[in-house]
């Protein structure tokens, strides 16, 4: 999925199973169009190898300081992004989200930087919020 070319830096999806790719769509609800995105999805049937001879070939064409979001830290879609940063001059987070998604987009403008990661990173921490109706004081009646 690319879901448009444009002058923006570009964000490369890493997830177990292509949910990316269904996230990245949904969100055009919320921002509207949404460009420079990309997946690649782990399925089943790839090696690690092959997971990352795929990646390696979309890096090596996507702008200095892009930014790769994968779902699991640990995983192996974090595993190839970190081995490639190695070699080339990638951004990182982990704990794909649609907030992170969506701040990432609206940063998408100018390179990614260790200041505009940790805005990403805070933005994702600060929707985490555990909901919850506040129950009634039966003394206010």
């Amino acid at each position: 999925m690319l879901i448009s070319k444009s002058n923006k830096h570009e964000i490369l999806l890493l997830t177990h199973g292509g949910w990316g790719e269904t996230l990245a769509k949904t969100l055009t609800m919320i921002i509207g169009q949404i460009e420079g995105v990309s997946e690649i999805a782990l399925n089943p049937s790839d090696s690690p190898e092959d997971f990352f001879q795929k990646v390696e070939c979309k890096v090596k064409k996507m702008p200095t300081n892009s930014l790769i979001i994968t779902d699991i830290a640990g995983g192996t879609t974090s595993n190839v992004a970190l081995k490639l940063s190695q070699n080339y001059n990638i951004n990182i987070l982990s704990g794909l989200s649609s907030i992170m998604l969506i701040e990432a987009v609206m940063r998408q403008n100018r390179p990614f930087t260790e200041e505009s990661l940790n805005e990403i990173k805070e933005a994702t921490l600060m929707n985490c919020q555990h909901l919850k109706v506040p129950k009634s004081n039966p003394a206010n009646k």
